[in-house]
């Protein structure tokens, strides 16, 4: 029984979600949408296990066609008219049918049999069979679909609006990132349209076209959408990498700036001087009793863009580290800031890293923590799945809140390590 709980263990470790998770996650950003998993019960619980982590009530708005041998054999109506039946006389504002792989097999027309039921509501089917893709990949697909089927020619667009574009709050503190953001963009006299896939209403999906730039904030799941929004509408983006640290964050804002004026450019500029400035007189207040925050090993290990943005701050800004590890694919404009690249498949390398982290820093998920001697390793969740550590603050990762709450926890756990160890 040891030997295949390791086994799971290391599958687990190095193993995204799927992107009948991402499809799910990208649908439940819509505030007013029913999501419909058609699928067996097993595929459900997976894609809900990353959403309930900042949606704990999704269920209530998150069904399942709950397939089984027969249905992969003799097509899912019955099972979906049965599930649907009841919208038929409260219909949502958006309904969104996504099907598992074992649905896929089947070849049913999952839209036609909605639409004959009788719903009378917007209705979006996608399929993410294929036994291949990641949760960004369903994501993104999920998002391509929707706008496919919302958008409509450029409204004029209002002057300094922007679209935050690829954020969730299915990515750990993604809600509270996006928040973040938003108080930054609107510090600076930007007005912010819409966070396209975040805490948004289905009635929102057609104003996204009134924006006059569109900022993507996770590559690997927006920067598609936000091409095809500029095909089809002809709203310019950009995607600069997120703005995790203060230095960070007044790169992003300077890269917004640089395509589209800040109403109030001098009042974002004073807040960043003025934190940057108190924090730089905390932190050396702590150096003077506690040394240097460093590290021998760090790895991380979270989605693409959340890796890279943290990596750069990391090494920048927030730490000396002698040797950082990202384990995350498609290296970014900040690739050189790492000393090594693990890739998703190469599971020995991450089992040897992980397993030698002696004096070093952890920002992952619990699935690597696992695998840690929590004694010889300081840990930071920031990816999920987080089963290990209790999140009831609403403090982000992003901006110039994110950068004060990820130091802070840097320095703390650090000072907690050197007391424990002098004692």
């Amino acid at each position: 029984m040891g030997e295949r709980e390791a086994s799971f263990d290391d599958v687990c470790m190095c193993t995204d979600t799927c992107a009948l998770a991402g499809a799910s996650a990208f649908f439940a950003g819509i505030k007013d949408a029913v999501i419909v998993v058609n699928g067996p019960l097993w595929c459900y619980f997976f894609a809900m296990r990353q959403i309930e982590h900042s949606q704990p009530t999704i269920s209530h708005r998150m069904i399942c066609t709950q397939l089984d041998n027969d249905a992969i054999v003799f097509g899912a109506e019955e099972y979906l008219c049965e599930v649907l039946a009841p919208y038929v006389e409260q219909p949502p504002a958006l309904l969104a049918i996504v099907s598992s792989c074992a649905a896929g097999l089947i070849g049913d027309d999952v839209e036609a049999i909605a639409r004959g039921v009788g719903l009378s509501c917007p209705i979006v089917a996608l399929d993410t069979s294929g036994l291949t893709g990641s949760f960004a990949d369903g994501w993104d697909k999920a998002a391509r679909c929707m706008l496919s089927t919302a958008l409509s020619e450029r409204r004029a667009a209002q002057e300094n609006a922007v679209n935050l574009i690829g954020m969730t709050s299915a990515y750990c503190s993604g809600g509270n990132d996006a928040n973040e953001l938003v108080r930054l963009l609107e510090t600076a006299g930007y007005a912010v349209n819409a966070v396209f896939g975040s805490n948004m209403s289905a009635a929102e999906l057609g104003g996204l076209t009134r924006a006059s730039l569109n900022i993507v904030v996770h590559d690997e799941l927006g920067l598609a959408s936000a091409h095809m929004i500029e095909e089809v509408c002809g709203t310019p983006y950009i995607a600069p990498l997120p703005p995790y640290g203060r230095a960070g964050t007044r790169k992003w804002l300077a890269e917004i700036e640089h395509v589209l004026s800040a109403p109030r450019r001098e009042a974002a500029e004073e807040e960043i001087a003025h934190v940057t400035r108190t924090d730089f007189l905390r932190i050396n207040e702590c150096k003077s009793l506690w040394g240097d925050l460093c590290y021998d090993t760090a790895i991380i290990r979270a989605p693409r863009s959340v890796a890279w943005g943290l990596a750069q701050a990391l090494r920048t800004e927030w730490a000396d580290i002698c040797h950082l590890v990202v384990a995350a694919e498609g290296a970014r404009e900040a690739a050189a800031i790492a000393d090594e690249i693990v890739g998703e498949t190469d599971t020995m390398r991450m089992q040897e890293l992980l397993t030698g982290l002696t004096g070093g820093l952890l920002l992952g998920s619990s699935n690597e923590s696992a695998h840690i001697r929590p004694q010889s390793a300081q840990y930071l969740a920031v990816a999920y799945p987080v089963q290990d550590a209790l999140h009831l603050t609403e403090a982000p990762f992003m901006g110039l809140r994110g950068a004060r709450h990820i130091e802070e926890q840097l320095w703390n756990g650090s000072i907690l390590r050197k007391k424990l160890f002098l004692s």
